[in-house]
């Protein structure tokens, strides 16, 4: 599940040509903001796509806390 997250924050970050020094929060937070700006230069295309990885990584997020959970019981 790691090696996962990280090919997606990896995906994240090459795309949007953000630092690769960059934690997995700040890029969400980026990406958020990319995402919801107004700029009329970056086409549809281009958002739905980092809209979708950013849900993805989100989703092994949450993969990853059920797992713990489960590991606990």
């Amino acid at each position: 599940m790691a090696e996962l997250r990280s090919q997606k924050l990896e995906e994240i970050t090459e795309l949007l040509s953000i630092s690769p020094d960059a934690d997995a929060d700040e890029v969400l937070r980026i990406t958020k903001w990319w995402r919801e700006t107004g700029d009329i230069s970056i086409s549809a295309k281009l958002k739905n796509y980092a809209d979708r990885l950013r849900r993805e990584f989100r989703s092994l997020d949450e993969l990853s806390l059920e797992i713990l959970d489960e590991l606990e019981v």
